[in-house]
């Protein structure tokens, strides 16, 4: 009986580790742009990709010591330009800004807190440049209906180098039920989306919270590319890392 015993034992482990020597590891790749200084820290952007190389994930990680000694007293946001890594491109998206709000913007009792603003644009800087201050026909053109998400508004007017912004009706500071945290924006221009805009502000991201929001799409994208279904903001004790992502991203 007890050879019986040893004899089924070292053939189920046999089998065991055949079977799990045969399943297929899911290998991701991560590719990690150049670092700028951001405070008394870093921050650089990453791109994730799954195991067909396929993009997962677009995002910005930076220290803790980013939070530290960030620009003050001007009245208006303090920008820093983060490039993508150059050993892969996924469209749409061209570059992203990580833009310090330190005392908000309008409008007033909604957005008024300091926060960040992180900009995944998909034009150049060039062509940002092209933006000016009295573009209002270009900032009021309304997207059309396929093009707006549902339950986003959008604002009138617009800002030199941006564009107008596309808010979330149900985000509690826009709807009147809360406190702004962290929201996510569409942002337009001569009635093309021509950013996406997660925000979070200061406060939320020292209170080191985690947290996973899905993403509204709208019924039809303007260019080709991966779009993401959920952003995510996390902090990592190990590591000492905050990491802001638009995952899961999905081809259209």
């Amino acid at each position: 009986m007890k050879t019986f015993q040893v004899v089924s034992l070292t053939f189920f482990m046999l089998l065991f580790f055949s079977c799990k020597k045969d399943t297929p590891e899911v290998i991701q790749t991560e590719f990690n742009g150049p670092k700028i200084n951001v405070g008394d820290g870093q921050a650089w952007s990453f791109i994730q990709t799954d195991e067909s190389e396929n993009p997962i994930a677009i995002g910005v990680q930076f220290d803790a010591a980013a939070l530290n000694n960030l620009p003050s007293g001007g009245m208006h946001a303090h920008e820093f330009v983060i490039e993508l890594p150059t050993e892969i491109n996924v469209a749409p998206y061209d570059h992203i800004t990580l833009d310090w709000n330190e005392h908000g913007h309008p409008p007033m009792d909604v957005f008024d807190l300091p926060h960040f603003d992180f900009h995944f644009y998909f034009m150049s800087s060039a062509e940002r440049d092209l933006i000016g201050p009295n573009d209002s026909t270009q900032f009021n053109l309304p997207l059309a209906a396929e093009h707006l998400a549902p339950l986003y508004l959008e604002t009138p007017g617009g800002v030199p180098r941006m564009g107008a912004h596309v808010i979330d009706l149900t985000s509690p500071e826009v709807a009147g039920t809360g406190t702004f945290t962290h929201t996510f924006i569409y942002g337009k221009y001569n009635a093309e989306i021509n950013f996406l805009e997660p925000m979070v502000t200061s406060d939320f991201l020292v209170s080191k919270q985690s947290v996973v929001k899905e993403i509204r799409h709208p019924q039809t994208w303007q260019k080709p590319g991966y779009y993401p279904k959920n952003y995510s903001i996390s902090f990592d004790e190990s590591t000492n890392l905050y990491t802001f992502v638009l995952k899961d991203l999905q081809k259209f």
